[in-house]
């Protein structure tokens, strides 16, 4: 517990430290100067019994509102409190329609969890993948609050199967049940979790990307590119770029859409740099200029990469290229479309699955990257049957959601 209590000591010293030079931490820090005062507002407005749901961030927001959505149609007399760690999940789903109250978490403590729960008396909690709060998790024990870890997925280097993890994993332990995304996680901790309900339900992701293929949004804004193949790269880092920027003078043919993992205004310059003849999405909005040739959309708004994918002949997806590795392939192939990325895959068992299937491809040069798509362009068969697969795959994982409800309702953790 040492480790966990120098954490707990340090990381609010230094993303204050950090937070005049730091736009997310300066957010965090803000956050949780305020969230009680948000708590306390909020409160007096719970009408029905509450279910929390706790994502670290974006991305596990998007893992856990097919949960949501499907608590809400089975619980209705229930009400949603969300809470967020990071900014990035907070600022961007705070006003999202889906749940009745968004908060940040306050930071773990024995008595912020007292006074947390205290306040919104969660009738069941359930934490999505990553998050593991120790304090929230023994009060929400000793008042006998079901938590349920939903889409978990476990590697061996974890700290919790280390010599030096006896306390993480017996953080682990407080939970009433732990849903894991494959059969390795579920190896790894039912020997050492014998005493908890643990069950393989998939990852509830694949249930995301179906319900967003089917309800898509359109651009009108497409109508004025070439009626060109378009390529579109999601997700985008600085070595994604440079990759990217070495193959795209390759292709004369081909509208190829750049959608960087940051859009601030700095982002999108260091982006210019490697494509110069590039336009943001937003000089294309107004402008009333229509492309006869193949151009480079920069997009420097958030929120619609989901929805571009559909438009693609072919996605890349960043972050294989760098230290964050790569970035959600599953949005992309929900379309029925081949998926590229770089290198960095072996941690995200949803990239090597698309790999394994030829529905998706991993590359290490921007020749490969050239290659391969000049290859999807000239060989139909091959593109097909990429297309085909990826679709398949999709749909063959799809139904976490379902096992995770039924999960809840076979252990009575929500009457």
């Amino acid at each position: 517990m040492y480790l966990y209590k120098v954490f707990l000591w340090l990381y609010p010293l230094i993303a204050r430290f950090i937070s005049p030079f730091n736009e997310k931490a300066r957010q965090w820090v803000i956050g949780q100067n305020e969230v009680w005062d948000q708590i306390n507002e909020l409160a007096p407005s719970i009408q029905q019994p509450i279910i929390w749901i706790h994502c670290a961030s974006y991305g596990e927001f998007e893992q856990g509102l097919p949960i949501i959505e499907k608590l809400k149609r089975e619980y209705p007399q229930h009400q949603i409190w969300m809470t967020f760690f990071s900014p990035s999940g907070y600022i961007h789903r705070k006003n999202d329609p889906a749940v009745e109250f968004t908060t940040y978490l306050p930071f773990d403590s024995a008595k912020n969890a007292n006074q947390f729960l205290n306040i919104i008396k969660p009738k069941i909690i359930v934490f999505i993948k990553y998050e593991f709060w120790y304090y929230y998790l023994q009060e929400a024990k000793q008042q006998k609050i079901p938590t349920l870890l939903a889409s978990a997925i476990f590697r061996p280097t974890q700290i919790f199967f280390q010599f030096y993890g006896g306390f993480y994993k017996k953080m682990l332990s407080l939970f009433t049940g732990i849903l894991v995304q494959d059969k390795s996680s579920y190896d790894l901790i039912k020997n050492t979790l014998p005493t908890i309900n643990i069950e393989i339900t998939g990852d509830t992701r694949f249930d995301r990307v179906v319900s967003t293929a089917k309800t898509v949004t359109k651009f009108e804004w497409m109508h004025k590119l070439s009626p060109n193949k378009i390529v579109i790269a999601g997700s985008t880092w600085e070595a994604d770029h440079a990759i990217l920027a070495k193959a795209t003078p390759s292709f004369n043919k081909i509208n190829w859409i750049i959608v960087p993992h940051h859009v601030d205004s700095n982002s999108i310059n260091q982006c210019k740099v490697h494509f110069p003849n590039a336009i943001t999405l937003t000089e294309l909005e107004h402008s009333h200029q229509h492309f006869t040739s193949p151009t480079i959309i920069i997009i420097d708004q958030i929120g619609i990469l989901r929805n571009l994918y559909q438009y693609a002949f072919i996605s890349y997806v960043g972050g294989g290229f760098g230290k964050e590795g790569v970035h959600n392939v599953l949005e992309p192939a929900a379309f029925g479309k081949p998926v590229i990325w770089g290198e960095n895959d072996e941690k995200y068992i949803e990239a090597v699955g698309l790999r394994k299937t030829v529905g998706g491809f991993k590359i290490k040069s921007a020749n490969e990257l050239i290659v391969l798509v000049q290859s999807m362009i000239s060989n139909d068969q091959k593109y097909e049957e990429a297309c085909s697969q990826a679709r398949k795959y999709i749909i063959q994982h799809a139904g976490a959601t379902h096992k995770t409800i039924q999960f809840i309702k076979d252990h009575q953790l929500l009457t």
